[in-house]
């Protein structure tokens, strides 16, 4: 049975400054209940991507449907640590678009919240500090905020980058859930072999390399996505050169 299209883009393109594309000519139909992994070099446009989905960028081309909700899940290592809120707080924060600030948050919104860190493993942490808790468990809680405020459509900027194996499980087994559910996962990484576990791929270094199922992924394909950042390793296999990056 044909899936509803949830995420469509046409000629997508932008950047941040006007005549400097940052990406462009990107082409793609995610279906619901999908799960996408985003590959592509350090500065090739995955972050832009996400931002141009979002319609965050300065400068924007071509079109692009988003069917539901779309949240946004940043990376942890890029977040403050040191700010007095809980993990429950942070599951509250999905939901403050929905009225103005000066009203009371109310018992539905606050139990929309305690359900999505229910949803992650996360309900005997509600009260625990944010910054107290585990990398793992602290991109746990960045995607309740999301299911907290309803989103079908979630974008993760590169979600494992400094979790450990357990917690990279947990994370991805709740990306599961949410694929069976009908959602969109849209996961940018740098990891090759932990893409393979998707349903599709869209590779992008400045334009879309590739778009499609990820055992159709050659070594053609990687070397024109990332080029002098794949490293050959002894036995044929193959890694990625990962440098911090700006966009």
């Amino acid at each position: 049975m044909r899936r509803e299209a949830a995420v469509v883009a046409r000629g997508l393109g932008g950047g941040y400054t006007a005549g400097r594309p940052a990406i462009e000519g990107l082409d793609f139909t995610v279906p619901a209940g999908t799960s996408v992994a985003v590959l592509g070099p350090n500065g090739g446009g995955k972050t832009t991507l996400f931002r141009a989905l979002l319609d965050e960028l300065p400068e924007r081309s071509g079109t692009v449907e988003i069917a539901g909700p779309v949240a946004y899940v940043p990376q942890t290592e890029r977040g403050r640590l040191d700010f007095p809120v809980s993990a429950l707080d942070v599951a509250l924060m999905g939901t403050y678009g929905e009225a103005p600030w000066y009203r009371p948050l109310g018992r539905e919104r606050r139990a929309r919240a305690r359900w999505a860190l229910e949803r992650v493993g996360l309900a005997e942490r509600a009260g625990d500090r944010y910054g107290d808790l585990s990398g793992g468990q602290r991109q746990r809680a960045l995607i309740a905020r999301a299911l907290a405020g309803r989103a079908r459509v979630l974008l993760l900027d590169e979600p494992f980058s400094g979790v450990d194996r357990p917690s990279a499980e947990r994370i991805l087994s709740v990306l599961g859930e949410l694929r069976e559910e009908g959602r969109v996962v849209l996961v940018s990484s740098h990891d090759i072999e932990q893409a393979r576990r998707y349903d599709a791929v869209i590779c992008v270094n400045g334009r879309q390399v590739f778009h499609g199922r990820p055992d159709a992924i050659t070594p053609e394909i990687l070397r024109r996505t990332y080029g002098g950042e794949i490293v050959e390793l002894a036995g044929g296999g193959r890694a990625i050169v990962v440098q911090h990056h700006d966009h």
